[in-house]
């Protein structure tokens, strides 16, 4: 009953953004220069404020005219600033933290957070909750288990004395939102912060099989959860889960389910019997993996995330519409053209469009290339519906791990070998892997340090680091392929080609999406 009654009242929390929100979806381009203005307001008078004229913007128009585009590249020195200890660069006002994303060249990004930019994030959650909530009550009679962002390490600070990265999986919330989740998870947050890995994982399912109230799983990659409850199916790992924590008679109950030979799926239904709903990823790579989870909770409705990034909150779902509605009040958005290039506001998007999205925010980003591909599926009213494709730019991402090509070709440069070809390439096993094709290596070559040192490389990406750590990517894998037979390039343009690529615009690659390609190496492998 105080689940419920603490889940009620974090929705009637909610509801006001709700209807803000609501009010948005009828003025869409009036709400989209509301908050750009409040954005140059607020920042006119910084370093980069002045630079670029602020306080002379009249409007979205004026600002796409005055301002580049951006990348990460851009904004490297001046977070150098920030790291350092200077205020007034990006925003009026403090950096609260850094908080680390997956870059390019050096694997990590670190990305400002001041209090509105907090804000920003708080008003998609309070939206995406108050709709969820309401629409499915039987997710407020219960307790949830939430793994909102991935543990990368211990502690850290700038030169200057900034924290980088939350030091909560729930900073992002406000304060009662904070302690209504605290209350709710079935996984304590102290979990989170075990040193040993393995210990992690047997925590995190000894807490989950003795919530019987569990209602609600929210998770990023479809992929987190499999590979968790795979543990289970390890009798050694549920021995260890069992052992000794589970001496009453609802324990009793856990035991006998789990020591019975019934399938996974069975067992799953007969500890959560009020699981409701599953939010996670399910379009683009991530799609692939969701049929698995289907076969483990045929029951459970799955609901798609929205497109959530470090730098931004772009989209969140809406119950019964076809894919999740843009985040009008969090931030200024603006939208380029797959196709013809031209860049677009909220109001001017068309049904079937493709775009790659532009955010400007209250964290001193403006008019910044996310590299998110996103289609418009709809409308709900004015707001535009998106369904998330993919990465535009060369980046691979099966469960979370956005390993970009640039750091993937600067990691291949410092290994000791001067091959012909090598190709980075992602696997579909059981978990995933990623899998390095060499052809014409140098001879008495190492591949087990190869790969030791490859390991180590593609680790500097904190995601990547992560998804290994936790088994939802395997370790990488090196495979040789022999020089005496076909050129391993010759296999790579034919494949190109069948793309639709020109022969003369084709360049060579450190990574590819694709993942047929060990059907087309194989006549070469070693």
């Amino acid at each position: 009953m105080w689940a419920w009654s603490l889940n009620t009242a974090w929705m009637l929390k909610c509801a006001g953004e709700r209807m803000r929100f609501a009010r948005a979806c009828r003025r869409v381009q009036e709400t989209q220069a509301d908050v750009l203005g409040q954005i140059l307001r607020a920042n006119r008078d910084t370093w980069f404020g002045q630079r670029h004229g602020f306080a002379k913007i009249a409007g979205p128009a004026e600002f796409q005219e005055r301002l580049p585009t951006t990348t990460y590249s851009d904004y490297a020195p001046l977070v150098d600033r920030i790291a350092a200890g200077e205020a007034n660069v990006l925003t009026a006002e403090p950096v609260r933290l850094l908080e680390p994303t997956s870059g390019t060249i050096g694997g990590e990004k670190l990305i400002p957070y001041t209090a509105s930019l907090r804000r920003q994030f708080q008003r998609g959650v309070a939206a995406w909750i108050a709709d969820l909530f309401y629409h499915r009550p039987a997710i407020r009679a219960g307790r949830a288990y939430w793994s909102i962002s991935p543990a990368l390490g211990p502690p850290r600070r700038t030169a200057g004395g900034l924290p980088i990265g939350f030091d909560d999986d729930v900073a992002y919330l406000g304060r009662f939102e904070q302690f209504a989740l605290r209350k709710l998870l079935v996984v304590p947050g102290e979990v989170a912060r075990l040193a040993d890995l393995t210990a992690f994982r047997h925590a995190t399912l000894r807490h989950l099989l003795a919530a019987t109230d569990l209602t609600l799983i929210s998770v990023w990659s479809p992929t987190f959860l499999t590979a968790l409850l795979s543990l289970l199916s390890e009798p050694e790992a549920l021995a260890k889960v069992l052992a000794g924590h589970f001496a009453d008679a609802s324990g009793s109950d856990v035991k006998r389910i789990w020591q019975s030979s019934a399938p996974l799926p069975e067992k799953l239904r007969q500890t959560w019997p009020r699981l409701a709903l599953i939010s996670c990823w399910t379009d683009a790579a991530a799609g692939q993996f969701v049929p698995e989870l289907l076969r483990l909770f045929p029951n459970v409705e799955i609901q798609p995330k929205g497109l959530l990034a470090t730098e931004g909150f772009v989209s969140f779902p809406l119950v019964g519409q076809p894919a999740p509605a843009l985040a009008l009040r969090c931030h200024f958005f603006e939208f380029e053209e797959v196709s013809g290039g031209r860049f677009r506001l909220a109001h001017h998007l068309e049904r079937g469009g493709r775009y790659r999205v532009l955010v400007t925010t209250a964290g001193g980003l403006t008019r910044y290339q996310l590299r998110d591909e996103i289609e418009v599926v709809g409308f709900h009213q004015q707001c535009p519906l998106l369904r998330f494709l993919g990465k535009s730019d060369l980046v691979s991402d099966l469960v979370g791990e956005k390993l970009a090509e640039e750091h993937v070709r600067a990691v291949l440069s410092r290994l000791p070998m001067t091959p012909q070809f090598q190709l980075l390439v992602p696997m579909l096993t059981s978990p995933p892997c990623y899998r390095l094709y060499v052809q014409g290596s140098s001879p008495g070559l190492d591949c087990q340090s190869m790969q030791r040192e490859l390991q180590v490389g593609l680790e500097e990406n904190p995601y990547y680091r992560h998804a290994v750590a936790v088994g939802q990517l395997g370790p990488v894998e090196v495979a040789l392929l022999d020089g005496t037979k076909e050129s391993a390039w010759m296999i790579y343009e034919r494949r190109c080609l069948e793309r639709g690529q020109k022969c003369g615009d084709i360049k060579p690659a450190a990574l590819d999406r694709w993942t047929g390609w060990p059907d087309r190496f194989a006549p070469l492998s070693l």
